[in-house]
């Protein structure tokens, strides 16, 4: 059986490729790397998320690195990927394993791994361990894991952190309803314990353990947040926010009822931050995110970069330079002071500070980034397609990318991401394959909204045609 690790870890399908049997393989791989390495005396901490089945995982993977005489923390309960990332940085240890798929459909599990600095690993410690799988036989002793194995409580420092993080004396003038929706995800309970401890009045939906996730997959984007559009209007709230699975991303439904893009948001945060801490740092973005942040940047006298999909790329910018924000337009933002990593409890309280601080709602924030910046149309689509066709025409496209599309001349050409084509007035076009589902990805964005519904439907064409 072949595991491979995509942009985030592994994920597969529960029972099929997701086995114990498979666990247990690349838990004794990851130790094998953790040895060779020297890093096997710091010890490991592991947590999960809702899933189904992941407790179990969880606990195998850490009875496994400890048999091996590895020190293994393992949480007491689920848990969101930013606490155990942060407990990795903040009780200074080897590295992370997240038994999570994020936001993949219910009929998948996965494994995370996060290193030393409390973000994901780069791809060099992927593939180490990927050379380590099937090389040694698994240990699973019970005497030599108990001596080695203890379970303990990442929350209660994580949920310090944040409050320390934020000014939290603009709560109290938040004076409106916020509905959150944790997805049926692994940030329910301490999205609410941070809450109430903030006194944020609140009320909850899909605020239960469901292994299936309602029937949609765990991403807050706007399809999957339906519910939540509808409660924040019918409660008359200030906001609504949702976690995703593991609650390392997260998604904006306005005052209105209307989805915020990420794309927005990153610039209001960004700016905010600017405004209210005073920090110094550039701005990453993924290759999927609009440029209206590097507009906004060089307003305020700062950087911005482009870098490919994948958190892990720009966590590798965060741990090597002075970085303020870093994003991508699927919810995932980090920030300085606190982790390198996607962190979606921090970025909704955050969301909470600005908008109690500033005493504006979030529709007036986006008016008026639109009146500075020009107006911006954005949507994708993840369209299911044989792994196959998805590559080949990957190759395709990548070797000989079109001229024209639609009408719309093609003024330059990326290709280390998929590839992103440039048409000129900010309008864009990026076709990727994912590394973690078989499916293609196709992203636009243009200050025309029948310009984005064109592209998309090229885009799906000259990904999936057979």
């Amino acid at each position: 059986m072949k595991i491979v690790f995509g942009t985030d870890g592994w994920r597969a399908k529960i029972a099929t490729e997701f086995t114990f049997r498979n666990v247990a393989t690349v838990a004794q791989a990851y130790v094998e790397y953790l040895k060779n390495n020297e890093y096997a005396d710091k010890g490991i901490a592991v947590a999960w998320d809702t899933r189904f089945l992941s407790p179990e995982f969880a606990r195998l993977f850490a009875e496994i690195v400890a048999s091996n005489g590895i020190t293994v923390l393992l949480s007491e309960t689920f848990t969101a990927t930013p606490v155990l990332s942060f407990t990795v940085k903040d009780r200074n240890l080897a590295g992370g394993v997240m038994i999570t798929a994020s936001h993949n459909p219910h009929t998948d599990n996965g494994i995370k791994f996060k290193d030393h600095y409390g973000g994901p690993v780069m791809d060099t410690v992927t593939r180490l361990v990927e050379s380590q799988l099937f090389k040694t036989d698994v240990k699973n002793d019970p005497i030599i894991s108990g001596k080695y194995l203890s379970v303990d409580n990442f929350e209660e420092n994580y949920i310090q952190q944040i409050k320390s993080y934020l000014n939290t004396k603009h709560f109290s003038d938040l004076n409106k309803m916020v509905v959150y929706d944790s997805m049926y995800g692994a940030g329910q309970r301490i999205w609410k314990t941070i809450a109430s401890e903030l006194s944020v009045s609140f009320i909850t939906i899909h605020d239960e353990i469901n292994p299936q996730f309602g029937g949609r997959s765990p991403e807050p984007i706007l399809n999957n947040l339906p519910e939540l559009q509808q409660e924040t209007i019918h409660q008359n709230a200030i906001i609504g926010i949702a976690t995703d699975g593991d609650a390392d991303r997260f998604g904006i439904i306005d005052e209105k009822g209307q989805f915020v893009e990420l794309h927005d948001l990153i610039v209001l945060l960004f700016e905010y931050l600017v405004n209210t801490r005073g920090w110094s740092g550039s701005i990453i973005r993924s290759s999927s995110m609009a440029n209206t942040i590097d507009k906004s940047a060089i307003q305020h006298n700062r950087t911005a970069e482009e870098v490919p999909v994948g958190f892990k790329h720009i966590c590798e910018k965060m741990i090597t330079a002075d970085v303020l924000i870093g994003g991508e337009e699927s919810g995932g933002i980090g920030y300085k002071n606190h982790i390198p990593e996607r962190d979606g409890i921090l970025s909704s309280f955050l969301v909470l500070e600005m908008l109690a601080s500033t005493k504006k709602p979030i529709s007036e924030m986006v008016n008026d980034l639109r009146k500075r910046f020009g107006p911006f149309h954005y949507n994708r689509i993840d369209e299911y397609c044989a792994l196959n066709i998805l590559e080949r025409n990957m190759k395709k496209l990548q070797s000989n990318p079109p001229h024209e599309i639609n009408g719309h001349t093609v003024t330059n050409v990326i290709i280390n991401d998929g590839v992103k084509l440039h048409f000129g007035n900010d309008t864009w076009m990026l076709m990727r394959v994912s590394q973690t589902e078989s499916l293609g990805r196709v992203y636009v964005g243009s200050d025309d909204s029948g310009t984005v519904d064109k592209l998309l439907k090229s885009g799906v064409q000259l990904l999936t045609s057979e």
